[in-house]
């Protein structure tokens, strides 16, 4: 993902709770999520998401190692989102620490609404164990 195709998008201020970097050569997305998720930024990566789309289906990332807590506003734009861009993607993979159970269980609930496979990777230690999923 990284390289020269690589692209890094989030708030100017950096005060975003979120970043997402494309992998234009691989066409996968990679959303890393910090600290609690504010409401308000909800639509703003799932916009970035959307514009960030490649033309072939991609492989979109959310790594939530360093999320904390659960904002339950995040699922239902979430769900809508996936459902309606469903034919753009490849896969999904969401990866969590070991003890998030609570990530897990919202991420197998969104999948299953969404009715599409996310895989849950909690066997990851490093970026760059992320960066080549």
């Amino acid at each position: 993902m990284g390289g020269s195709g690589a692209k890094r998008i989030g708030k100017a201020d950096g005060a975003a709770s979120w970043t997402l970097t494309t992998g234009v050569a691989s066409g996968t997305l990679l959303l890393r999520f910090f600290g609690p998720t504010a409401t308000d930024d909800i639509s703003d990566f799932i916009a970035a998401l959307t514009r960030n789309m490649p033309a072939r289906p991609a492989h979109i990332v959310f790594d939530l190692r360093h999320l904390e807590g659960h904002n339950r506003e995040t699922r239902a734009p979430m769900q809508s989102w996936l459902m309606a861009n469903r034919s753009r993607i490849a896969k999904v993979t969401v990866v969590v620490n070991k003890a998030a159970t609570i990530i897990k269980m919202a991420t197998s609930v969104v999948g299953l609404a969404a009715g599409m496979k996310i895989e849950i990777r909690d066997d990851l230690e490093s970026d760059a164990s992320v960066l080549h999923l």
